[in-house]
């Protein structure tokens, strides 16, 4: 290229790349106490942290692609968006990189396309749905709503009514408590955790479970196995299988009467008494019913080609 060429053809492609750059963003407004708070981010990486003020502060860099930043406060309602075109490409570019500071009592409802989310420190009800994203939180309370069609959900220390979804994803969640529902479509889910109520449905994936603290569940699966390590408090149950094995190891023996179905090629393994199961006259399915201790409370499973085992 000539150096004529070159001169002419400069201008141009700086303000090419200007337009492209991502733009920087730092705005901050008061807001009333427990605000209720709308926030959309199609693409990128967004921190929620919490801090003892009530005003919302936005920190960072907007998506290249970026139409506008909407930060809109009306009465108690707040609306936060990183607007993007209706349909674009870039995908290899990184989106918005925000940091969102928020009071910490509020109402929450976060949504992204493509975009990892990060909360901490939060309480109230909150809902953050993801299509392609992790979720990582921590130290949640209230009505807790974590949803990603494609990613993980790493949770810790949540508490209160805890809902956790993914479809394409595994589910890692520890120190948590209260009730807890986990929905899962080809992942794992792996939960250390003191809740007292837990619902389990997962298609397959395994589940590996330490709920010492657990005094109701109910948990449908279907093509994996399941590991349920419980204390002695368990006093109410359904557990559906099929194709799969469930294991329930108790620390010390539960006050249940057991009724355990094990269906069209399933098997029953008994260590907590020496009650044997009974195998149908014209099949080869097992049943058993039970009572360890005086049995006040009352555990039904049933499966279809899976291995039943509590000890």
């Amino acid at each position: 290229m000539s150096s004529i060429k070159y001169a002419l053809l400069a201008p141009l492609m700086a303000i090419s790349a200007l337009t492209i750059a991502a733009e920087p963003v730092d705005q901050q407004q008061d807001v009333s106490a427990n605000p209720n708070v709308s926030i959309k981010v199609q693409r990128g990486n967004v921190a929620f942290v919490s801090w003892d003020k009530n005003s919302i502060q936005v920190k960072g860099e907007l998506d290249e692609l970026s139409e506008g930043f909407i930060f809109d406060v009306k009465d108690n309602s707040v609306v936060i968006e990183d607007k993007l075109p209706r349909s674009y490409q870039g995908n290899n570019k990184p989106g918005s990189q925000l940091t969102i500071y928020l009071p910490a009592q509020l109402n929450l409802d976060a949504q992204g396309v493509s975009a990892d989310f990060t909360l901490s420190k939060l309480s109230g009800q909150i809902a953050i749905a993801l299509v392609s994203g992790n979720i990582e939180a921590k130290q949640l309370s209230g009505s807790n709503k974590l949803t990603t069609v494609s990613g993980n959900i790493n949770s810790e220390q949540l508490s209160g009514k805890i809902n956790l979804e993914t479809v394409s994803g595994d589910i890692n969640d520890n120190k948590s408590q209260g009730e807890a529902e986990f929905r899962l479509v080809s992942g794992e889910l792996e939960t250390h955790s003191d809740f007292t109520q837990v619902s389990i449905d997962q298609v397959s994936g395994d589940i590996e479970a330490t709920l010492k603290q657990l005094n109701q569940i109910n948990l449908v699966t279907i093509s994996g196995d399941a590991n349920l390590n419980l204390g002695a408090q368990l006093s109410k149950g359904s557990l559906e299988t099929i194709s799969g094995n469930v294991t329930m190891a108790f620390n010390a023996a539960p006050n249940i009467h057991f009724m355990i179905d094990g269906g069209p090629g399933g098997k029953i393994d008994n260590q907590l008494t020496d009650d044997k199961p009974l195998k149908q006259k014209y099949s080869s399915s097992q049943s058993l019913q039970f009572k360890s201790l005086s049995g006040d409370g009352q555990v039904n499973i049933n499966t279809i080609s899976g291995r039943i085992s509590v000890k």
